[in-house]
């Protein structure tokens, strides 16, 4: 069995304390690629079970690497658990044990024939269901609901929104309606449990021009955009480029704009004495497993795929990642940079402490993952941390729009929302930046260093932080309980500082006179935020500290609180 970190305790608790605390809701459960959603879901399930006995869990997802996956992990959490696979290409169709593990194209239109409804339904990659009500997963769930009006839906993602429609849960007909746990992809980069993406100083010398390709549901138009890269004087000079920059690589990956264009690439790699296969959509399963079985083991240098191994491909040794297929969707950009994000640990360190995994991630052989962005992809949509997705209006939040909220579609005329960067009609897009043949070498893959994480508080205490020396005065000490670490803030009452104090206290009671003293302040009932905001800065020894930037209320006024005085 394994133990679980922190902040995978975090999230079980706090999806746990969400179906509690709430009646009817669906929630989403958000952490990145390598977070280890088997292993939530896999805990997950064995608490349901240890305080409810036999509840009918069925577990949906659209792979069968994804089913077995989450099967192994549940096993080895819950050796004694009842659970089947209804899945055709697992070769079992069982529908009567407490937990089934179902793909959504096998078990879709069998929810009638369940022995008992389901009371939870738990759906990995759950971004793949749209927010139109015509489709399988959503078919397979409204019928659930027709057996079990009480049943939840918990949705697992790394990526809670979709090019075409948004977040998952806003906008009309959605799905789920909030967000149970979230952690920041920074947070793990910071913590050493992924290891960081980079771009080549001076970003890569070739670059793919789309202008002229039109978009559908928030990316190109496959078929166009194939025609407009599959031509050798691009698929040639980018392959020698990655063969250049890759010497010092491993492992590559390379995703490709469509069958055609794989065969290309993957041919020219050949022809240069690579060792490479290709992986597509026509490939056979048989065959695409003992091609990946030959690139784990190092029997393959380079791997070419098109729209396959984005999601559900876990291989940590991946050290360099190249985009022959431009793209202008959120989703299938965070999907792609995360299959070099899983981290290698070199042998010898602590893994249970942070600068344990930053040093066993930086002798590993694999201290970073190299992307090669010859589709400037990072240019359009930014860091992968910090990618935007416009926001889905409800038909209410549309009525309530002011006139100068809105803009016209210099393309179709359609009148659109001031935010959206796509037209909701004819598919122009607003916001897309000029992209020309010159690199932007300013763009950056992961956000800026000292640039805030948000974390949510669960829990607040406030200490007595002595003087060192008899010159400066104490300060209190505020510790904030996270969901992934305990945060700490220290606040002056007395001295020249007091002047902070005063700015922290109006802060919280805006109306009530700010204590003299650190004695006075312990004394208060101060409220707890709902978030902080933490950056790290240095003092003027180089001391790298973690520094509250800033805590946030939901706006509730506190001047009514009596002083514990």
């Amino acid at each position: 069995m394994k133990e679980l970190r922190t902040y995978q305790e975090a999230a079980t608790k706090s999806l746990w304390l969400f179906l509690h605390n709430t009646t009817g809701l669906h929630p989403l459960v958000v952490a990145p690629v390598g977070a280890g959603k088997s292993l939530l879901i896999g805990e997950f399930v064995k608490r349901i079970h240890a305080e409810y006995p036999r509840t009918r869990i069925v577990m949906l997802t659209h792979v069968k690497e994804l089913l077995e996956q989450n099967m192994i992990e549940l096993k080895e959490q819950y050796p004694s658990v009842d659970a089947g696979f209804y899945s055709a290409s697992l070769k079992q169709k069982r529908m009567n044990n407490d937990v089934t593990f179902a793909s959504i194209q096998s078990i879709y239109s069998k929810a009638n024939e369940f022995n008992r409804a389901p009371e939870l339904i738990l759906v990995d990659e759950c971004h793949l269901i749209p927010h139109k009500i015509q489709t399988r997963y959503r078919k397979f769930i409204d019928d659930c609901l027709k057996l079990n009006p009480n049943l939840r839906c918990i949705g697992f993602t790394g990526t809670p929104f979709r090019a075409d429609s948004g977040r998952l849960d806003e906008g009309d007909n959605r799905l789920f309606d909030s967000v149970a746990y979230e952690i920041p992809m920074k947070y793990m980069f910071d913590e050493g449990f992924l290891c960081r993406p980079i771009l080549p100083e001076g970003g890569v010398k070739t670059l793919i021009d789309v202008e002229g390709v039109k978009t559908r549901g928030g990316d190109y138009i496959q078929g166009e955009l194939e025609r407009a890269v599959d031509k050798a004087e691009i698929t040639d000079p980018c392959v020698e480029e990655i063969i250049e920059l890759g010497k010092d690589r491993k492992r590559w990956l390379v995703f490709t704009a469509g069958i055609d264009h794989c065969m290309h690439v993957y041919q020219a790699f050949i022809d240069r004495g690579i060792a490479c296969d290709m992986i597509t959509g026509k490939t056979p399963q048989k065959e695409r497993k003992a091609i990946i079985e030959r690139y784990n083991k190092g029997e393959l240098t380079c791997l070419v795929n098109v729209a396959v191994l984005t999601t559900g491909f876990n291989s940590p040794p991946i050290d360099l990642l190249a985009f022959m297929r431009p793209t202008r969707s959120p989703v299938l950009y965070v999907q792609t940079i995360g299959r070099g994000l899983r981290p290698v640990y070199a042998a010898g360190y602590d893994l249970s402490t942070k600068q344990g995994r930053l040093d066993a991630i930086a002798n590993s052989g694999k201290p970073n993952c190299l992307v090669l962005d010859f589709g400037q992809v990072v240019q359009a949509l930014g860091a992968i941390d910090e990618v935007e997705i416009r926001k889905q209006y409800t038909e209410e939040e549309k009525k309530q729009s002011k006139p100068q909220d809105k803009k016209i579609c210099p393309s179709c005329g359609e009148l659109c929302y001031i935010q959206q960067r796509t037209c909701h009609k004819c598919e122009y897009v607003f916001s897309e930046l000029k992209l020309d043949n010159k690199a932007d070498k300013q763009s950056k893959i992961v956000s800026d260093e000292n640039k805030p994480i948000i974390y949510k508080v669960i829990g607040m205490k406030t200490f007595l932080n002595p003087s060192k020396d008899e010159i400066k005065p104490p300060t209190m000490r505020v510790e904030y309980a996270t969901m992934f670490k305990t945060v700490k803030e220290w606040v002056s009452f007395e001295g020249a500082a007091r002047w902070r104090g005063e700015a922290w206290h109006k802060a919280r009671f805006p109306k009530q006179p700010c204590p003299q003293t650190v004695a006075d302040a312990l004394n208060i009932k101060y409220p707890m935020p709902d978030t902080v905001e933490v950056a790290k800065e240095k003092d003027e020894n180089g001391k790298e500290w973690e520094v509250v930037k800033k805590c946030n209320f939901k706006g509730a006024v506190y001047d009514d609180i009596p002083f514990i005085l």
